[in-house]
């Protein structure tokens, strides 16, 4: 004898094939697409390679549960560029945001029509975005949500001198929404709360989530509960001293280091603390992200990126800044966790960029390709440990005339374009100066062989291969 609350069941299931086919759900469960992939992209702001090392659950949740790529890079030091090169795969010569504001760059010159998240949606995915999109996004229309997003929480603007940590708006989904300065408005936690929200309400389908928290730019604001952490060294913690720390003769550096106000070495190190501080929060939200997406059972079939926009010199060459063309500027942390395919943590050598990221996601989704795209896919770098996908890469950037108004450090660098092997950095500045590195021998870059004439060849051979990548 069947029992009755078995008989019921069987009944509705009957009478389901018979009205609806064989297809029709009975209790109209969600049924999750296995063969498309989630993907979360974190994206911090301006964040120094070394600073993840402080960061237990980036350590213990990705690092140690993916592939850690040591080489990774952006072709431009500076936020808005690199963003969008994320959003196209494209160098910033290609995509044409060149400088984070208007005429040259900013949210107002970009190509929205074709990025990152539409070619996804396209590829059936639910898309969001939650905290900063581009640099001078108020710009835009008031509301203005860029095509390919189907959940949308922006930065709009912020309080005077907190940027973006207090005291901020945020265009969501078409509303602008004002939070306050109090430590429940700290927008890293706000940010996070509503990726955790958009995990749990589409779990069922593939997704594309991009948080883009502000840790840890200045003014490098912690949560109240990490005002206190890092304010000590210890055997975890010793100070930052790269040999070329406050290098000391800069004699052989371009022209534009006259134009500084070198910092001192205090403020360097107090800056550095204050970097960790801020990003405790973002670590933190990594580890929400992960356990939501444990308890709604997608995390092996999650792909997870973590990186930043940029690098950071913190007093390398007395240098504190973005922009520069030294590898503390353009060297990213960059960390792939995806169980489903990586089955053993690792370190990967191989030069991987910005760039790289939106062929890669597109691959992995089984999307169409992009046209015009300069990067190439990372995944079979997480089959093929071995493998090599590059020798070099071309970086470029381009400064900004002032035009009355107050410039950063950052815009006063001239513009350049450079190449980078793993033996060779060469520079060539618009000014006509040149900087040249042995990588081997110089890994700080503190010795400028380009007024060489025993290097020659080395110089022409780079510059070639810039030319190549970039026709004038």
């Amino acid at each position: 004898m069947i029992p009755r609350r078995f008989q019921l069941i069987l009944f509705i299931t009957l009478c389901n094939l018979i009205l609806f086919g064989p297809s029709a759900a009975c209790f109209d469960a969600p049924k999750r697409r296995v063969d498309k992939p989630n993907i979360v992209v974190v994206l911090t702001d301006d964040q120094p390679f070394h600073s993840i090392q402080h960061m237990p659950t980036v350590q213990e949740e990705l690092v140690g549960k993916g592939v850690m790529f040591e080489g990774a890079y952006v072709t431009t030091s500076l936020c808005c560029p690199s963003r969008v090169s994320l959003l196209t795969g494209q160098y910033v010569h290609s995509h044409g945001v060149l400088t984070n504001r208007a005429p040259l760059g900013g949210a107002t010159v970009i190509d929205d029509s074709s990025t990152l998240p539409v070619w996804l949606q396209q590829a059936g995915y639910r898309t969001a975005l939650f905290g900063k999109y581009l640099n001078e996004y108020n710009s835009l229309p008031e509301g203005y949500i860029p095509p390919g997003w189907d959940e949308w929480a922006a930065f709009v603007n912020t309080e005077p001198g907190k940027y973006f940590y207090f005291g901020y708006s945020l265009n969501e989904n078409g509303t602008i929404i004002q939070y306050g300065s109090d430590p429940e408005a700290y927008s890293t936690d706000i940010l996070k709360d509503k990726a955790v929200d958009f995990i749990r309400a589409n779990s069922a389908e593939p997704f594309f989530l991009m948080l883009n928290v502000i840790s840890p730019h200045q003014p490098y604001y912690p949560a109240a509960r990490h005002a206190n952490l890092f304010k000590s060294y210890t055997d975890e913690f010793t100070p930052y001293r790269p040999p070329n720390f406050f290098e000391q003769d800069l004699t052989d550096k371009p022209s534009w280091w006259s134009d500084l106000d070198p910092p001192t070495q205090d403020h360097a190190e107090g800056i550095y603390q204050r970097i960790l501080r801020s990003l405790m929060s973002t670590d933190e939200a990594v580890a929400d992200l992960v356990d939501t997406l444990e308890r709604e059972g997608i995390r092996e079939n999650t792909f997870i990126l973590f990186t930043s926009d940029n690098g950071m010199s913190l007093g390398n060459h007395k240098f504190i800044g973005k922009g520069c063309p030294y590898d503390e500027c353009m060297h990213v942390p960059f960390v792939i966790s995806y169980p489903e395919r990586i089955q053993a943590s690792r370190t990967d050598s191989n030069f991987v960029l910005n760039i790289d990221i939106a062929p890669t996601l597109l691959e992995l989704a089984g999307a169409a390709d992009a046209d015009l795209i300069d990067g190439v896919s990372l995944l079979p770098l997480l089959d093929d440990p071995s493998m090599r996908i590059r020798d070099g890469f071309l970086f470029e950037q381009y400064g900004e005339d002032d035009d009355g108004e107050s410039l950063d450090i950052t815009m006063r660098v001239p513009s350049y374009a450079g190449f980078r092997t793993r033996e060779w950095k060469l520079v060539l500045y618009e000014t006509g100066e040149r900087e040249l590195y042995d990588l081997q021998s110089d890994p700080y870059e503190m010795s400028n062989l380009a007024a060489d004439s025993e290097y020659s060849e080395i110089v022409q051979e780079l510059t070639d291969r810039i030319k190549e990548i970039r026709p004038e």
